[in-house]
Parts: C-alpha cells; sequence; structure tokens
C-alpha cells in the first residue's frame, strides 16, 4: 500500500489553487482590458457626434462587445458628462424645433431611442411654435389665403397633417395667414 504523503498533497493542492488562480486572474484581466477598449471606443464615438444612450449601446454592441463591458462603458461616458439624454433632448428641439412639429421631433427621438416621459417633459419646457412653422411653410409653397379654392386648402393641410402638424394648429395657421394676406390683420 502506497503511503499517504501530506506535503506531496498539500503542495499539489497549492498548485491547482494557483493555477486557478492565474487563470482568474487573466480572465479578470481581460474583463478589464475589454471595458477599458469599450471606454476608449464610446468616447471615440461621441467626438464626433452626439448620441443616445440606446444608440451608443447598440453601436458598441454591434462592436461586439460584452453586456458587462457595455455597461461600464456607459456608466463611464455619463460620469464624465459626455452622454446626457436629456441634454441631447434639449439640443435636438433647439435645432429642429422650428421646422418640426412637436410630434416629427417625438417620433424622431422616439426612433433614438429617448423615453417619450423625458421628451414630453423637454417639449413641455421649451414649446415649439406650430403656428409660425405652418405661415412659414404656406408662404414659401405661395398658399394664396382667401383666394384659395377648397382644394388648395384641402392639399395644403393634408400636406402639413403629413408632417406631423396637428388639425387645431393648421386651422389656426391658415385662418391667421388668410387675414394676414387679406389685410385685416394690419388693423
Amino acid at each position: 500500500m502506497k503511503e499517504w504523503n501530506q506535503e506531496a498533497w498539500v503542495r499539489s493542492d497549492v498548485q491547482k489553487v494557483s493555477s486557478l488562480e492565474d487563470s482568474v486572474g487573466k480572465q479578470q484581466e481581460g474583463i478589464l482590458k475589454e471595458e477599458k477598449e469599450a471606454r476608449n471606443k464610446a468616447v471615440y464615438y461621441l467626438q464626433f457626434s452626439a448620441k443616445t444612450e440606446s444608440e451608443l449601446r447598440k453601436k458598441l454592441a454591434e462592436q461586439g462587445f460584452l453586456p458587462a463591458s457595455v455597461d461600464s462603458a456607459i456608466d463611464f461616458v455619463k460620469r464624465y458628462r459626455y452622454l446626457d439624454d436629456e441634454d441631447y433632448v434639449r439640443r435636438y428641439i433647439e435645432r429642429n424645433g422650428r421646422k418640426k412639429s412637436r410630434k416629427q421631433i417625438a417620433f424622431e427621438l422616439r426612433q433614438k431611442g429617448v423615453r417619450d416621459d423625458m421628451v414630453r417633459a423637454v417639449l413641455e419646457e421649451m414649446p415649439v411654435n406650430e403656428e409660425a412653422q405652418i405661415e412659414m411653410v404656406l408662404k414659401k409653397r405661395g398658399y394664396s389665403g382667401e383666394e384659395a379654392t377648397r382644394e388648395e386648402r384641402q392639399k395644403i393641410s393634408a400636406y402639413l397633417a403629413r408632417k406631423g402638424f396637428s388639425y387645431e394648429a393648421i386651422q389656426a395657421a391658415l385662418l391667421h395667414y388668410s387675414n394676414k394676406s387679406n389685410g385685416s390683420d394690419n388693423l
């Protein structure tokens, strides 16, 4: 019968634990390396154009980063305020509020992955003057106001509705534009 050698057994266990620690250490090192790479890639993408959190997550996932690395990168850029969806919405409305309707802005931001409640809150703070936008479209398209036929009014109303303007805003703008072109607004 073979004699039990406690020292050899301890040595073999120490070697097993040591090799296990090495593999865990290498695995953690690999994870940390990927997280750092994901952070660098996130900053790289944001230096060219602003993105929403959803867009950046999608972009990083397409590059093959693990979900944990993507989360780490998102947390990193948020912490340094490189990524802020509310600020993105504000700048988007400032840039597009004069040429797009509330519905169109909300739709496009929803497509970019911004939450509806955030869009509504910012739109309440920064209202979009749809009537002025409609009047600019009417002027640009040469709408004749009072002299317009029923068919022309229907056509322009349908066009504006497809652009996302509400029925009430369209009717108010048509009436105001007709009064303005008629000269009764100048009294």
